[in-house]
């Protein structure tokens, strides 16, 4: 009878301590699916005006059957499909014919954009763009990039043609040409067609995956009037964090070009499944349905929206923004970061007074634990490759990993300060944190003002304390959990920045968290560090044995069979290192020396590396000369480019002299947009016209130049002596597949 009164109190310790740990685990749980899962595909029989995932797929079927890169006949095959679905929504077709030249990389290329344009009820012709792009790269069907997005505005504008009540302003539909090979069809339209100047607000859809949500994830300047906008789609997910980080990466889509405008936008990708981006995986099978659904979902109901209100649009400055489940979008101006932080440090410098022992000590421990974390993270990505870094097994065993650090600093800590005082340090740190973010990039700061205010507000309360903690601790996790879940799962891969952050961040949670954490351990603090190093451990394990390369997580390839014009020598390799056993073995051993210098010139995608293999004569392609003039003492050099039949990308670069000035085809190149700088002038231009290219190049008077050119094609031939081996299922081809590239010079 004793024995029993003694284990009744710890019963209801146990339940509460199991439901805690429940409690915490469902929060991550629901945070992580909010930003993973994808909302079901609507059937075909749901009513007109709603957008169906079913009855866009089958667009995706016709638009991915093979790959569809400019300059190929698969190519016109998909345009014409386009033209023809379009027609047959009684809207008319134009087709913008053009030689595009971009402006953030050195690209040109002959496109061909589709544009159509559902008109509005509004006389005063402004419009709504929606862009998409429905070329493809040379490795895969595209079905997800960006066969999705083409089939998503096919499916889009039959909705809005369905309804009732004409919109008041007009749609217009660009389905850009090109964007793969450096953005050039959104380059054309901006700079060309004569509706660009119509367009009020752009709306732009991507792909980086074959699955997951559709993240809104870059905007154009001023985006709080766009924000409040898209909370009109209901089931957003976005974050003025992902937009401002963005800005500051060197990536791209088609609305980089479009940034010229200075409009409002929105540009929306889904992006997880990225091992199969750009390879022959992103096909019909492993597109996500649901990913197609969210992404329509959401041209529809925006499209809807910003046609049906005023355009111009309201200038407004940029916002802040983030969405949570139930709530939906929360969306307030940028301006009111500060005044949050102030009020949290207002709170907190209140808890530092109040509570001022051990303070000191949590700080030093919160750093500690943030900095050990860190290092974990920076350690354990280094070793993932392939698919792993895409696993959210080795997330949770790196997060695991991070929270054994965490918990170790935390129990040392306590034998010097009590509870109060670590939690009130760890606040410190994070007000910190809210205080610089706000002042620097205050559309990230909302990320730690928000789980600080309610976890400092909480810690003011007598009664219904423990529901204030708990609120505070699904705030922070709603927030947080699934937005590092979202970086370093689906965006960045646990390896390099994304593992770092995956761990820095779990570290500064555990300590916001550390009420409900030390209720989890009990009396176990000091046992539950090896306790979750050794669950990491056991998630290492098991990812070990279940994530490896299969056909559905694949490792990329491309081989490059090459050739000069001008020698007799040929070559068998890849661009870049080899990077699976596969490319290896169908390369076979190196050729001892040095490489050809001309081999250095065939990509701007990284060096050649084979070896020597008997020739196989492929047409090759050569410039002329037009003209040779000198114009206020600047030799200018007119040559016409041929690149033989089959050719989907020439490269040309010009060396031995500066070039001052160059055009293609009339049209002068702007280089003052460009990601990167080079010493030697060079450009790609794509679907080369069988007439031909005109380069014009100004350089100094007196000066010569080496005109290099490598004209790729797609596919190996059939070389004497070597056998490549089929590849297995795990290995695929990515980006521009195979391809031969023969190379020539001439000198000028």
């Amino acid at each position: 009878m004793t024995d029993g009164h003694r284990l009744q109190p710890a019963i209801p310790s146990k339940l509460k301590r199991l439901g805690a740990a429940v409690g915490l685990l469902v929060l991550c749980v629901i945070s992580i699916l909010r930003v993973a899962r994808p909302p079901r595909a609507v059937p075909a029989t749901a009513p007109d005006s709603a957008f169906s995932a079913e009855r866009a797929m089958r667009h995706v079927e016709q638009i991915a059957q093979r790959p569809h890169p400019m300059g190929t006949a698969d190519h016109d095959r998909v345009r014409d499909y386009i033209i023809g679905s379009i027609s047959a929504l009684g809207l008319r077709a134009e087709i913008q014919e053009a030689t595009a030249i971009g402006t953030r990389y050195r690209e040109a290329g002959h496109v061909q954009n589709i544009l159509t344009r559902l008109p509005g009820s509004e006389p005063n012709g402004k419009a709504v763009l929606i862009m998409v792009h429905y070329d493809g790269v040379e490795a895969g069907p595209a079905a997800s990039d960006d066969g999705a997005g083409a089939a998503a505005l096919l499916e889009t504008l039959r909705a809005l043609r369905a309804r009732k009540q004409p919109l008041a302003h007009d749609v217009i539909a660009v389905f850009t040409d090109g964007e793969e090979a450096g953005l050039l069809g959104a380059a054309a339209f901006v700079r060309e067609h004569p509706w660009a100047k119509d367009v009020a607000v752009v709306l732009n859809f991507e792909a980086r995956g074959t699955s997951g949500r559709s993240f809104m994830f870059e905007t154009g300047p001023g985006n709080l009037d766009a924000a409040r906008v898209l909370r009109s789609a209901g089931d957003a997910t976005a974050g003025s964090v992902f937009a401002t980080i963005y800005r500051t990466l060197p990536n791209d889509t088609d609305l980089s070009e479009l940034a010229v405008l200075g409009l409002p936008a929105l540009n929306f990708a889904f992006a997880d499944g990225v091992e199969r981006y750009h390879t022959s995986r992103d096909d019909i099978a492993h597109l996500d349905p649901g990913s197609l659904q969210h992404h329509g979902s959401q041209m529809l109901a925006v499209a809807r929206t910003f046609s049906n209100e005023p355009l111009p649009r309201p200038r407004t400055g940029d916002g802040v923004f983030f969405d949570l489940p139930i709530v939906g979008l929360v969306v307030y101006p940028q301006g009111l970061e500060l005044p949050l932080a102030i009020l949290a440090l207002v709170l907190v410098g209140t808890l530092v007074v109040r509570d001022r022992k051990g303070v000191g000590t949590g700080v030093i421990a919160v750093l500690a634990a943030v900095a050990l974390s860190g290092a974990v993270g920076w350690v354990a990505g280094r070793m993932l490759r392939g698919p792993a870094i895409w696993s959210g097994l080795y997330a949770t065993a790196i997060a695991l990993l991070a929270l054994s650090v965490t918990a170790t600093c935390y129990a040392v800590a306590r034998r010097w300060a009590s509870c109060r005082g670590l939690h009130v340090g760890a606040r410190l740190v994070w007000v910190v944190l809210a205080l610089v973010l706000s002042i620097r990039v205050p559309g990230v700061s909302y990320l730690f003002a928000w789980p600080l205010l309610f976890a400092a507000g909480a810690a003011f309360l007598t009664r219904g304390r423990e529901v204030a903690d708990w609120l505070a601790a699904a705030v922070t996790l709603l927030i947080l959990a699934g937005f590092v879940y979202g970086v370093s799962v689906v965006m960045l891969g646990v390896t390099g920045i994304g593992a770092i952050a995956l761990c820095v961040v779990t570290s500064l949670i555990a300590f916001l968290l550390a009420l409900q954490l030390e209720l989890i351990a009990g009396d176990a603090r000091w046992s539950a560090a090896p306790l979750l190093a050794a669950a990491g451990v056991m998630f290492v394990v098991i990812a070990a044995l279940t994530v490896h390369p299969s056909a559905d997580h694949p490792l990329r390839s491309a081989l490059v069979y090459a050739e000069n014009v001008d020698a007799s020598d040929a070559w068998l390799g890849t661009i870049g290192s080899s990077t699976n056993p596969w490319t290896r073995a169908a390369i076979g051993q190196h050729s001892p020396g040095p490489l050809p210098a001309w081999s250095a010139r065939l990509s701007d995608a990284g060096r050649f590396t084979g070896r020597k293999v008997q020739r196989v004569p492929l047409g090759g392609p050569d410039a002329t000369l037009v003209g040779d003039t000198l114009i206020d003492g600047t030799r200018r050099v007119v040559l016409r480019i041929n690149a033989p039949v089959g050719t989907t990308g020439l490269l040309m670069r010009a060396r031995g002299a500066r070039v001052l000035t160059s055009s293609i085809d009339g049209r002068d190149v702007d280089t003052t947009r460009y990601r990167r700088r080079t010493r030697d002038w060079g450009m790609q231009y794509w679907a080369i016209p069988e007439s031909g290219a005109i380069v014009a190049l100004s350089i100094p008077a007196g000066s010569h130049i080496d005109f290099d050119l490598a004209a790729r094609r797609p596919g190996i031939p059939t070389i004497p002596g070597v056998s490549i081996p089929p590849r297995p299922a795990y290995v695929v081809p990515s980006q521009t597949g195979d391809v031969s590239i023969v190379y020539h010079q001439r000198r000028f």
